[in-house]
């Protein structure tokens, strides 16, 4: 692995060696990490629009279109004309539910063997540099 020198390089290849890893262990759940994590939140926020879920993840309306069609078409998730009218808001099924829950020990098994490899400060600071960067670039 290379020293980059610029901030995108480098976040782009952190983001891309990370969801490696955890897609290799969430395969056996038959999800993803971006899934598992837009599942996660559904499951913690639920009802919640596409709007709430891109705001969350910081990810544009394409993106998070998507990934509700393809989550929609496996049947683990469900749509439905939200109080707004405009806008849908998206609920686990209970398909969605099994998946999520086959995929959650998966998850503790690699969050734990990241923060093995840290120490416990590098891990606090990892988040808090994360929250920090992207603070700034949404404010850019």
């Amino acid at each position: 692995m290379t020293d980059l020198t610029c901030a995108c390089a480098s976040a782009r290849q952190v983001a891309r060696v990370l969801t490696q890893l955890y897609d290799s262990r969430l395969r056996g759940a038959g999800l993803e990490a971006p899934q598992f994590a837009l599942l996660i939140t559904l499951e913690k926020l639920e009802p919640c629009s596409q709007v709430d879920l891109g705001r969350r993840h910081a990810l544009d309306k394409t993106t998070v279109s998507r990934n509700l069609k393809l989550m929609e078409r496996n049947g683990w998730i469900q749509s439905k004309v939200g109080a707004d009218r405009r806008a849908r808001e998206f609920t686990l099924t209970s398909a969605g539910r099994k998946h999520l829950a086959a995929g959650k020990p998966e998850w503790d098994k690699v969050q734990n063997e990241l923060q093995s490899v840290l120490t416990p400060s590098q891990w606090k600071a990892m988040f808090r540099i994360f929250r920090t960067v992207t603070q700034a670039a949404q404010k850019l």
